[in-house]
């Protein structure tokens, strides 16, 4: 048995484009195994040591087939992470050992790059998978008589559920895979369940890998998920069997390639106290698999504690890897930039804890006819042990539970027993028997490889979030003789079956007139070209963008209008067109962002940034309330921090929440509506099954809409303090305004210098300070806000609340009754012992900003018997006459003018 270490890693990538345009600053230094992150505001640095510190920020170039080449020595390239990591892990496949390889971290920072790779510069698995056949056939020419057999496994956890990746029915199961554990074993998934394909060839893999990702997204936009919050694992199980000293002996090593989820969204989950499914789900098992990080390296530490493996799938999947029988590699994957301080710093954490586990791995190497005995002995004790096992069930149970117990116990026999016989089945099936059922397999693969076809054949190509995935659905434009038109939709009677929110049945039609495609959008269809909504049929040119539904997006590719070399062109075209970049179009044509984008001063491009990743999730939730008939409706704006009454805020993206028919609305920040949308998605899958909501959860709770009491934000007043840093009372009545700048009524608010006790100076003559800067050595003073006069009688409940300089909490007011003209008669003492220059500079400079809250009073009308869609469909041509209007007067101005 080998006792060691798990090896970490810790990779930090390039700046990406978002990050070059907003000037962001490089805060990660490495230096031999060393990392050295430091703090953007104070500089302070913390320094960790793992066994590799990958610099992969800059010192490099492209060669002409792409790859990324070293022309600094501190570079570390695909070449150098494989030398150091693949081919030990290679290594101890051959020599029996299980090897697992996790990679760890933020959305984004370069964990698929280090794990896959891209074509031209291949990552740890395709390397990993290539290796180990070019030592096959290297073994194979010193021992022709060894055989070796490669078998192949993709699932996923999303939600804590186990899909099965490489089948078809399997990665849309809700149910998913399930987990049993058997001494010696772990825990594991039955091989009934979950059969690994036989591959002879890196080749075969591919595709396989091409057939996990093609099911992966669809499963993404059939269930509503992201793969962002899926964990991926990829499990190869190489097997050699040879003769030493009379003995047949068979040597098994089992190589799991984990490609976690996102860790980014572990602290920002939760802001505003919703239950999220998703996030709790990811966060759980990433959660769960920290605690079992700190706990086993407890335990290397000499305490005693308990690992929690069972908390959650991932961990239970996990639990030879990190602390049985198997040799361990983890990568942790970092961003260079000063915007992902917290989610880099988190990782390093993690790294750092992870390094301190050791495991325990041990040959696996039997006699194979010791393995069929044993597992015949393993039969044979379930057959007839059996009765024993239900004999041993408590008497004292009720009838009721001890039927379920009974039941139970059965089934949990007969699974262990059927699992048994079909590993006995495969130890006994020859080797020819499998080699040729593996290369069935891959002449399947091959005779439905439609990438070969899209090369020489117009096609729209799909276009995901996660860029592993783009480019792993392709649709044929192909036409059968006689026919000129294929329709897409979500039905099975279409030509192209297409999944996603928003998408019909027969969502549009495509067609080929004289040489060229044209799309036609049918009824109530959503279709987007280059970030322009059409209604009438339009032509399509090659490597036009379109989104179907809400967040469907296809690149359509003509392979027959280029002249040569299309194969290049394309790939280059593909890899630069993003979903990032789809909504930035969709963004300019709205008039969300202008022209000049990437130009901008860099907080107000972070905020357009975060407004470009919210739009695809804003448009699936109004596209939910259309199918559901929710009667509501959710839109994107940016709110300027006056609003917040936060003048060192920075404008940040916020959803404009409304119901239809009723004067209701709120403003939802985007953690709460990230939060919600989770919900929403989980809503309306169990809405999707029968039209009803079958969830007790949401028996009482609806994630599309905030309860009519949830007090909201009416608007903002200010008032100018600097007069109290003379000693000078103010008595003002400031106007406060909504969101929108729109007047929305007054307040009466009186700031009164006092002592310390809070007697208000009253002769102001003898206490004024005419230089504050020499003279002030304390400040004290009272607010007051007397009442607030609401111009809108639909509001009650009206509170306010502010905070002043150095204070982190706002002070909250007590809220009126059913009035929109309360009384507050709010007072308190403000207190500053010791003044000092920022406090002077503060009250001379910034206002106190004073937030006015309330109860929406909701009232309806005749209007709320129409349906979502026709509020949606009154609303845009509300909006197209009046801009229609607008330029009617134009025109009339000019006219005029002339």
């Amino acid at each position: 048995m080998s006792e060691e270490n798990l090896k970490v890693a810790v990779r930090v990538r390039p700046f990406n484009s978002r990050e070059k345009n907003a000037n962001s600053k490089l805060i990660v230094e490495m230096a031999g195994n060393q990392t050295v992150i430091r703090e953007p505001n104070t500089n302070e640095e913390k320094k960790y040591a793992y066994d590799f510190s990958y610099w992969s920020f800059d010192g490099f170039k492209t060669e002409s087939d792409g790859y990324l080449s070293p022309t600094s020595p501190k570079y570390a390239d695909q070449k150098k992470v494989f030398g150091d990591l693949g081919e030990g892990i290679l290594k101890n496949a051959w020599e029996g050992y299980n090897a697992t390889l996790f990679a760890y971290g933020q959305t984004g920072s370069g964990k698929s790059y280090s794990i896959i790779g891209t074509p031209a510069n291949k990552g740890l698995v395709p390397l990993v998978c290539e290796q180990i056949f070019d030592m096959i056939e290297e073994k194979k020419k010193q021992n022709p008589e060894g055989q070796f057999e490669v078998t192949f496994s993709m699932i996923e956890i999303y939600n804590e559920v186990i899909r099965d990746l490489l089948s078809s029915k399997g990665a849309f199961d809700k149910k998913g895979l399930q987990l049993h554990e058997k001494p010696g074993r772990g825990f594991h998934i039955m091989e009934r369940d979950l059969k690994p394909t036989p591959v002879f060839s890196y080749s075969t893999i591919e595709k396989l890998m091409e057939q996990g990702n093609k099911h992966k997204s669809i499963a993404e936009t059939k269930m509503n998920a992201t793969s962002s919050r899926a964990h991926t694992i990829v499990e190869l199980i190489f097997k050699q069997t040879f003769k030493k000293d009379g003995n047949e002996l068979q040597r098994v090593s089992i190589i799991d390639l984990v490609d976690l989820a996102g860790s980014e969204r572990q602290s920002k989950t939760g802001a505003s106290g919703d239950t999220l499914k998703e996030g709790i789900a990811i966060n759980l098992s990433l959660t769960c698999l920290g605690n079992v990080i700190g706990a086993i390296a407890s335990q290397s530490g000499g305490k005693n504690v308990r690992v929690p493996y069972r908390d959650s799938t991932l961990t239970k999947i996990l639990m030879n890897a990190l602390g049985g029988n198997s040799k361990t590699v983890m990568v942790a994957a970092i961003s260079p930039s000063d915007n992902n301080y917290t989610e880099t710093i988190s990782t390093l954490r993690y790294a750092d804890r992870a390094k301190q586990i050791k495991t325990n791995a041990k040959v696996n190497e039997n006699p194979k006819d010791k393995l069929i005995r044993e597992l015949q002995e393993e039969i044979a004790k379930l057959k007839a042990g059996g009765v024993t096992m239900i004999g041993g069930i408590s008497a004292d149970l009720s009838k009721k539970e001890y039927e379920r117990a009974k039941r139970e116990m059965e089934e949990s026999i007969k699974r262990q027993l059927e699992d048994s016989e079909k590993q006995m089945e495969i130890l006994k099936e020859s080797y020819e028997q499998r080699l040729a059922e593996a290369m069935k397999k891959a002449k399947e693969l091959e005779s439905h490889d439609i990438n070969e076809k899209a090369k020489i054949c117009p096609h729209l190509s799909n276009i995901n979030i996660d860029p592993m995935l783009t480019g792993s659905l392709k649709h044929l434009l192909e036409f059968p003789e006689g026919k000129s038109l294929l329709i897409i939709g979500t039905s099975e009677n279409v030509d192209i079956q297409i999944y996603g929110l928003g998408v019909s049945d027969r969502h549009a039609g495509i067609s080929w007139e004289n040489g060229e495609f044209f799309v036609e959008p049918y009824l109530n269809s959503r279709v987007m070209k280059n970030g322009k909504q059409y209604e009438e049929k339009f032509k399509l040119n090659n490597f036009d963008r379109l989104v179907f539904g809400a967040s469907l997006y296809y690149l359509f590719i003509n392979p027959t209008k280029f002249d040569q070399d299309s194969e290049q062109l394309i790939l280059n075209q593909v890899t630069t067109i993003t979903v990032e970049k789809i909504q930035k179009e969709i963004a300019q044509e709205s008039g969300l962002i202008s022209d000049g984008f990437d130009g901008r001063d860099p907080n107000d491009l972070q905020c357009l940034n975060e407004l470009i990743d919210l739009m695809p999730m804003v448009e699936e939730a109004n596209q939910m309330s259309i199918l559901m008939d929710k009667k509501m409706r959710y839109d994107l704006m940016i709110l300027n921090p006056i609003v917040l009454g936060d003048p060192h805020s920075k404008p940040k993206p916020v959803i404009l929440v409304k119901k239809f028919g009723t004067t209701l609305e709120w403003i939802w920040n985007s953690d709460k509506f990230l939060d919600r949308k989770a919900l929403m998605s989980d809503y309306y899958l169990d809405f999707k099954e029968d039209g009803k909501i079958n969830n007790p959860n949401y028996k009482d709770y609806d994630p599309f809409v905030d309860a009519p009491d949830t007090p909201i934000l009416i608007g903002v007043g200010l008032v100018e303090p600097k007069c109290v840093l003379h000693r000078v009372p103010l008595n003002d009545n400031p106007k406060f305004f909504d969101y929108s700048k729109k007047l929305v009524g007054n307040l009466h608010v009186e700031l009164l210098p006092c002592d310390k006790q809070g007697i208000i100076y009253e002769n102001i003559q003898e206490s004024i300070i005419q230089n504050p800067e020499k003279s002030l050595q304390e400040l004290y003073f009272l607010v007051r806000i007397n009442n607030v006069k609401c111009l809108s009688t639909r509001y009650k409940k009206i509170s306010c609340q502010y905070k002043c300089f150095g204070e982190e909490q706002f002070v909250v007011t007590d809220a009126g009754g059913d009035t929109n003209n309360p009384n507050i008669s709010h007072q308190r003492i403000v207190s500053y012992p010791k003044v000092d220059s920022k406090t002077i500079k503060y009250f001379s400079t910034f206002p106190l900003f004073i937030q006015v809250h309330g109860v929406q009073m909701s009232s309806t009308n005749d209007s709320n018997k129409m349906t979502t869609r026709q509020w949606f469909e009154k609303e845009k041509k509300e909006k197209i006459n009046s801009v229609e209007k607008l330029r009617e007067v134009i025109l009339i101005f000019r006219v005029k003018a002339y």
